[in-house]
């Protein structure tokens, strides 16, 4: 077997190892402004679904595609998280300064919630880059998500952990930073995309290559602009039922004209 062939698993290791890279450094470059962090974790998600399912990819082009298609409502979205966990945050400062029982129960409270919404984080992008609903709606599904599936949830919230000390390992050694910086965020990601996609292959009724094995149980993203033509009443034709009579005559194109007309 060639090792090199377009179609050998080196080769398609190698493609998929670059293009996490490559999506890793749009990620980090479209989320300097901060407030976009949402619509590159939307984007990201986007990709990487697509990579699971071994489709063919032009990461550039479909990154911006999704990154502007889902700009709006996963700026939103992240806000919101953003505004929370730092109220929580603080409330974990604050809780330690004060240093009394009281506190030490804020404190154990703050630390539960922050892991609760940052586990809540982990899957309202996935479904926002995939699936077409109304944010409120986005933040109940990732909740019920995070609360149905608690095993896939802390595995992925380990898979994060894990990274993270990795990262701040690599950090005290110049030499890795390099590494860092080419998938700090889309491995992690792309781990934990292999945790709950699953889940998601399950609503749309297909395998894990795509293929449909079952009927979609879930609305999958569509765009809205896009609406199906309705058959004109004056000219459709209907249907012969297949029960009728036999000796019923199928009526010529003349006589379903009158009758349009009539």
């Amino acid at each position: 077997m060639n090792l090199f062939r377009i179609d050998s698993p080196l080769m398609q290791f190698l493609s998929r190892a670059a293009d996490l890279i490559w999506v890793n450094l749009l990620v980090l470059v479209c989320s300097i402004p901060i407030f976009t962090i949402g619509a590159s974790l939307s984007a990201m998600s986007s990709i990487i679904y697509k990579i699971l399912h071994n489709e063919d990819v032009m990461v550039t082009k479909e990154y911006f595609q999704a990154f502007a298609k889902n700009f709006k409502q996963a700026t939103v979205i992240w806000l919101i998280i953003l505004a929370v966990e730092g109220v929580l945050a603080y409330d974990f400062y604050y809780s330690r300064q004060i240093g009394t029982n009281v506190s030490e129960a804020m404190l154990t409270v703050a630390v539960i919630l922050f892991v609760m919404v940052y586990a809540l984080m982990l899957y309202i992008f996935p479904l926002q880059s995939h699936y077409y609903n109304k944010t409120k709606d986005l933040f109940k599904n990732a909740a019920i998500l995070v609360i149905v599936h608690p095993v896939r949830t802390i595995i992925m919230l380990v898979i994060r952990a894990a990274f993270y000390a990795i990262g701040f390992l690599i950090i005290l050694d110049y030499r890795f930073i390099p590494v860092l910086v080419c998938f700090c965020i889309s491995l992690p990601w792309y781990f934990c995309a292999c945790v709950h996609m699953p889940i998601f292959d399950k609503l749309d009724g297909v395998d894990r290559f795509g293929n449909k094995i079952g009927p979609e149980t879930f609305k999958k993203e569509s765009d809205p602009s896009e609406e199906t033509e309705e058959p004109d009443p004056e000219t459709s034709v209907e249907t012969p039922d297949e029960t009728s009579d036999e000796g019923e005559v199928e009526e010529t194109e003349a006589e379903v004209e009158k009758k349009g007309e009539s």
